[in-house]
């Protein structure tokens, strides 16, 4: 995702901002004054936003998936090399070769620690050795190496602000983080190097990514975001989100106030807001519970369009879904509530109407999209409801929704059709009201 931030030109452009901004902002000024105060900012979708996490690679013969983050999926550094400098490549070249024939880019995830470089996964490697094994695997990967970077990013470690994956300290992570920059810039400059995967949703997590990048690394004395190319966040909001009369499931809206909150500790932190953010893991319903209360094929397809609309329009670069392939836990249900393929048959992979919308909303997002340097491309008004400005080679869209109750929206003169979350389109009466709720509806219009 490219973004950029320009003068305001476009009377067309002008005048949508204008509505957008509601009476409170420059709604009522004359386009000359709007154009002369306005600065836009302008977010150029990256096919490589759409990500997953894919173990059974259904994802990467179909159209649409722009990345793929290799975590649970035969590729940790144990599952590589074992025992101690005997290589076992096979499953990776498979991947990265579908990928790559799929134009998908990869981003492989390393550790966990073997048992020959550590006493426990979760431990802090020896130092060399993970250089060794960074340097083997970048080396086989490269452009160099297969005509093409079969890798394109490493990420250091998963979530390594909870001691499921991570039980050594701060200062060793900023190591191994400047030990995995080195090694790239010595031998695949091109690949980009991921900060650990750091997950959002619990204060003491929250309090853990503060406390990383704080951090400086031993060795040098320099702040450990200076040895990495993005930032990764796993963004799950909590499975149940406690309202004035109870409770509701978790919503793409909550992802995104966890977004919010964590760039604030990071800003605290004073890591340049210039730093990338990957939204590395996502889903919803996930809790404590052995199985999440599932959703309707409704909420599901919701979620997956919004989600996608509201990252990109955060200036987020990439989306990895968890899972593509999720499949029925041992205990019934699934880890999350919102699924891309039937999860009664992962081998197969067949898209359900939430995978299936995983693809319709790249279609909806391929133009631009346009806001202003004090409210992104997706705002919300006093109502709550959602309206998403996309300016395409001809014309406008405008995408609506409120995520927690049903709303109306005024439609701009010259609207047209418009598009619901199942694609199904129809006339639109320009300057007519129109009722929108959860899910998001695509208004075509010339301006």
């Amino acid at each position: 995702m490219r973004v950029s931030v320009s003068r305001l030109v476009a009377s067309t452009v002008v005048g949508a901002l204008a509505m957008l901004a509601g009476p409170t902002a420059s709604a009522n000024l004359p386009v000359e004054r709007v154009q002369h105060r306005a600065t836009v900012i302008k977010v150029k979708v990256d096919p490589r936003l759409f990500g997953v996490h894919d173990a059974s690679l259904n994802s990467l013969s179909r159209p649409g998936t722009g990345s793929i983050r290799l975590w649970d999926t035969g590729t940790t550094w144990g599952q590589l090399e074992f025992p101690a400098g005997h290589w076992r490549f096979t499953r990776l070249d498979q991947i990265v070769s579908a990928a790559h024939a799929n134009n998908t880019s990869v981003t492989l995830v390393l550790g966990l620690s073997p048992a020959y470089a550590a006493a426990e996964p979760t431990d802090a490697p020896d130092l060399t050795m993970y250089q060794d094994y960074l340097r083997t695997i970048m080396q086989r990967y490269s452009a160099t190496s297969w005509g093409y970077r079969g890798i394109a990013a490493y990420q250091v470690w998963n979530e390594a602000n909870i001691t499921t994956f991570w039980t050594g300290t701060d200062a060793q992570l900023a190591e191994l983080t400047k030990a995995a920059y080195d090694v790239r810039n010595q031998v695949d400059p091109g690949a980009q190097i991921i900060a650990p995967a750091m997950v959002t949703r619990l204060k003491f997590e929250q309090k853990a990514i503060a406390a990383f990048y704080a951090t400086k690394v031993p060795s040098t004395g320099r702040p450990v975001w200076r040895y990495i190319d993005a930032i990764s966040l796993n963004l799950y909001p909590t499975d149940r989100v406690a309202t004035r009369t109870g409770q509701r499931p978790s919503a793409p809206e909550d992802s995104i106030a966890l977004l919010n909150s964590t760039r604030a500790l990071l800003a605290k932190a004073k890591v340049p807001a210039s730093i990338p953010v990957w939204n590395t893991e996502v889903n919803y319903g996930m809790g404590r519970a052995a199985t999440v209360v599932p959703i309707s094929d409704a909420r599901q397809v919701a979620n997956v369009m919004r989600t996608y609309l509201l990252n990109a329009a955060q200036g987020v670069k990439r989306v990895n879904w968890y899972a593509y392939d999720m499949g029925t836990l041992t205990t019934g249900g699934t880890l999350g509530n919102t699924l891309l393929t039937d999860p009664t048959d992962r081998a197969a992979g067949t898209l359900t109407p939430a995978g299936v919308a995983f693809t319709r909303v790249q279609g909806w997002m391929k133009g631009t999209m346009v806001g202003t340097t004090t409210k992104r491309p997706c705002i919300a008004d006093r109502h709550g409801t959602y309206t998403c400005l996309i300016t395409y080679a001809h014309g406008v869209g405008r995408v609506y929704w409120n995520p927690f109750r049903s709303a109306t929206v005024q439609l701009v003169r010259s609207a047209s059709r418009k598009t619901n979350q199942y694609g199904a389109t129809s006339r639109a009466r320009g300057g007519s009201k129109l009722k929108v709720n959860f899910m998001p509806v695509l208004v075509r219009s010339r301006k």
